[in-house]
């Protein structure tokens, strides 16, 4: 079991047609006013970046970079210098790619192609965050202490844990914060931790039945029944290209909880949907984030606002069935980590803050 809970795989996406209800057509892309006609491409820059200076939905930049298609197979394939043509086809807004020229022959340092989106906002999902089924938390090397019944354990110091691990062996060591429920349409009840890491460790002696793990890097200090992974890739060796494409038009999900541990969920923040692959949720898969619709009560000009946390309302009004306005979409989501019944999702962009309970619709109806 243990073993099994070690994999890593590979996430290997293809970008898939988009749409967007509510526009002119379908497939219309609307630009940014003052979209720029002519745009070099930065060190530093993504896809996510350059789409943000012609979309109001950066997560279509596969729409833009169609014409380049029969010239350069990969879109990734684009560099630092080099100059991005707004031009329109059937139309539609394309970026055209016109390469960088060297006026002469000579040795020069190969830039980095650009990535889809930026490391910093991916890193949730390539170290910090994950998710466990309850019943498999039991499988984990557990932090038992230190030899000094310290109760936090800063870097530098060694932990032993309750399993003989493999001397030399890297850890993550991850912090389990929130058990999170869903009912299944069988009855039962899925459970899944969220998972936090904490601190890296380095296993420097075994026992017949513990492991001592040398701290050496932590964001925050171990404690005791704290549990371990296998450290993660670092940010440089992961795969950060993803090719986001929208949600299937009939799922709905919702958010269960942010990772950040506050009331207030914002762009860039880590969140835990309700729904997993067995419901067919793939990494990239873009979901449009709604703010419900104020309830109200009333007949014309009588009307006032039904709020639930003031259920007392005039005697006029309390005779007259609640109604609520349409919800209003106030930013997007990105599957990054489908789980079982659960997943892990960006929030790539919110107009403003949200709590968990937070409805997402495919960004064709939102």
């Amino acid at each position: 079991m243990l073993k099994a809970l070690m994999g890593y795989g590979v996430l290997g996406l293809a970008a898939a047609g988009m749409c967007v209800e509510g526009q002119a057509r379908a497939s219309d892309l609307n630009l940014i006013d003052g979209a720029p006609a002519v745009y070099t491409v930065k060190k530093g820059d993504t896809l996510w970046d350059i789409a943000e200076h012609y979309l109001h939905s950066p997560w279509r930049w596969p729409e833009l970079w169609q014409s380049n298609r029969s010239t350069v197979a990969d879109p990734h394939w684009i560099y630092p210098g080099d100059q991005l043509y707004l031009h329109w086809v059937d139309g539609q807004p394309r970026l055209q790619r016109k390469p960088r020229r060297y006026l002469a022959p000579r040795a020069v340092a190969s830039p980095k192609p650009v990535t889809t989106l930026p490391a910093d906002l991916l890193l949730p999902y390539l170290a910090e965050d994950k998710l466990l089924a309850k019943t498999d938390l039991k499988y984990l090397p557990h932090v038992i202490g230190d030899n000094r019944a310290l109760g936090y354990i800063p870097r530098g110091k060694t932990v032993w844990v309750d399993m003989p691990l493999s001397k030399g062996d890297k850890w993550g060591i991850f912090r389990p914060k929130q058990l999170l429920q869903r009912e299944l349409d069988s009855g039962e009840t899925a459970e899944v931790f969220s998972l936090k890491e904490v601190a890296r460790g380095e296993v420097v002696a075994v026992t017949e039945t513990t492991s001592a793990v040398l701290l050496t890097g932590a964001r925050r200090e171990v404690q005791p029944n704290d549990v371990l992974l296998p450290a993660p890739l670092p940010v440089s060796e992961a795969a950060l290209s993803f090719s986001p494409f929208p949600s299937p038009a009939a799922v709905e999900a919702q958010v269960l909880s942010g990772m950040g541990g506050m009331e207030y969920i914002a762009t860039h923040e880590t969140v835990v949907l309700d729904l997993g692959h067995i419901d067919g949720l793939a990494a990239g898969q873009v979901f449009s984030l709604l703010r419900p619709g104020a309830g109200y009560v009333g007949a014309k000009g009588h009307y006032a606002y039904s709020k639930p946390e003031s259920p007392i309302l005039p005697s006029r009004l309390a005779t007259f069935e609640s109604q609520q306005l349409l919800a209003m979409p106030i930013g997007e989501v990105m599957v990054i980590r489908p789980y079982e019944y659960f997943s892990l999702a960006i929030v790539t962009k919110a107009t403003e803050p949200f709590r968990a309970g937070a409805k997402l619709v495919s960004p064709s109806r939102g």
